[in-house]
């Protein structure tokens, strides 16, 4: 390869268009070469063979390449750790460079920093997946803030115009010969990935099954986007919390993998009127990241130091059962459940009632329930899942406070008024009154099969506001 060769390490950005990293490296001289690794590390805590997120992320690899091919290139897909394959891929091609957005968790920081160590080339990082990274939105004595509200007021504040500027991707005959790529790969003994055969076929290579998933089809990112600005996003504020009506945007796993930008997110929305509840939704995204940037522990420890060790979390394998078979017997929850494994996805509303029933109501430790949502959620994010966790547990930044612990039963009556959502979720209970369907252990109609609640709530409250005392009692003495 004669022109010098740039590699473009694609990672949470599945796109071509607004593509951060992608339209740096074409800024320099030379071909580019983009990339993506199935990083075996992180397929090891994933060994669900049929994990709808691997299709999702191979159909749209599929589509990228097909895309890069119309512009002369192709998408190089590897099967390995990156730590090894990419300084190895980059020796054979002599690349000159290594781009890729930047990475702000913990193990993909280390990743990176090992790449970067083990490569002669430069290695360039763009900030890409959030709008302003964690190091940028910083007090006045450049220390990082631990409360949501005055984080958003400064990001929000820091917010120019080109933070969320497109990053204009001008390619053409900008990329290197595909074939000749490849082969010199394979020659190498790198596992690539061949992307012109059927996906059911390139899943294989990698250890996973085809799901056929009908929900969530790469294709479409762009029209959701599109639909939910037009026709949402207005009565987005009013909306979000009813899990029986579409109010949200449902943008969450397009976001997490990168097929839109969360910069053309941001854009959209700047056009659109009454929009300022949602943006600051994205804004909860960016802050989480940044208390992992500067928390690190947070990723297996209490974010408050004085409940790391004091509580009585539970790990039993019966509560665990409880959350896996969607048998709690409060109707919001097992239907909340029941979404999450049926469509990969949990409403938002949802989602902080059930971390609250089974860090509060059951004291189920909070890493357990983290990492049922990590196996299940298309849009999985560990700062933002651990976050949200936390939070729920009383024990994040920001969180509730411990002696608010959701009533499942009123958050049923209040944002699912009419029990669409659960009926929906829990067909079994579809002939209940719009009353009893939030409560139907009191009806001659409760189907015989339905479990009892697993708990009684005003037992289950005193004792988790009883818990949390005792343990800042302990701090004290």
């Amino acid at each position: 390869m004669s022109s010098p060769l740039s590699l473009v390490w694609f990672r949470r950005d599945l796109r071509l268009h607004d593509h951060a990293a992608l339209a740096t490296a074409l800024a320099g001289e030379g071909t580019v070469q983009p990339v993506f690794v199935f990083d075996t590390e992180i397929l090891a805590r994933f060994r669900n063979p049929a994990d709808r997120r691997l299709s999702f992320i191979m159909r749209t690899l599929v589509n990228l390449h097909r895309a890069l091919a119309q512009r002369g290139g192709g998408l190089l897909v590897l099967h390995g750790n990156p730590r090894d394959v990419l300084p190895k891929l980059a020796a054979v091609l002599k690349a000159q460079a290594i781009y890729s957005a930047e990475d702000f968790e913990p193990a993909t920081r280390a990743r990176d920093a090992a790449v970067k160590a083990q490569y002669n080339g430069r290695f360039v990082q763009v900030v890409d997946h959030l709008l302003k990274a964690p190091y940028e939105v910083l007090k006045d004595d450049k220390t990082p803030l631990k409360v949501f509200t005055p984080y958003y007021k400064r990001w929000r504040a820091a917010l120019h115009e080109t933070d969320y500027a497109e990053y204009v991707v001008k390619d053409r005959d900008r990329y290197a010969d595909f074939a000749t790529v490849q082969a010199a790969a394979r020659n190498a003994g790198l596992d690539v990935i061949d992307l012109d055969q059927p996906v059911e076929a390139a899943l294989t290579c990698i250890g996973y099954e085809y799901f056929d998933d009908p929900i969530w089809q790469p294709a479409q990112a762009e029209a959701l986007l599109r639909d939910f600005v037009a026709e949402k996003v207005t009565d987005y504020p009013t909306q979000r919390d009813f899990m029986g009506s579409p109010g949200t945007s449902r943008l969450g796993p397009y976001l997490r993998h990168g097929l839109i930008s969360i910069r053309e997110c941001l854009r959209a929305a700047s056009d659109a009127p009454n929009s300022a509840t949602w943006i600051k939704e994205l804004c909860w995204r960016e802050f989480y990241a940044m208390i992992m940037y500067h928390w690190p522990e947070v990723v297996d420890h209490e974010f408050q130091p004085h409940y790391r060790g004091t509580l009585p979390w539970t790990r039993d394998e019966a509560v665990r059962r409880v959350m896996e078979e969607a048998t709690t017997g409060y109707p919001i929850v097992d239907a909340a459940l029941r979404e999450l494994t049926s469509t990969g996805w949990m409403h938002n509303r949802a989602r902080m009632i059930v971390a609250s029933f089974f860090t509060k109501h059951l004291l189920m430790d909070w890493r357990v329930g983290e990492e049922y949502f990590a196996q299940h959620l298309m849009d999985y994010e560990l700062a933002s899942n651990n976050g949200g966790w936390q939070w729920s547990a009383s024990t994040g930044t920001d969180a509730q406070p411990y002696f608010r612990v959701f009533n499942p039963v009123l958050q049923s009556r209040k944002f699912d008024p009419v029990g669409s959502y659960i009926r929906h979720y829990l067909p079994e209970l579809a002939a209940l009154s719009d009353k009893e369907v939030h409560w139907p252990h009191d009806s001659l109609l409760c189907p015989t099969g339905y479990p009892k609640p697993i708990v009684d709530h005003q037992a289950a409250r005193a004792r988790a506001i009883n818990v949390f005392k005792e343990a800042a009692l302990k701090q004290l003495l």
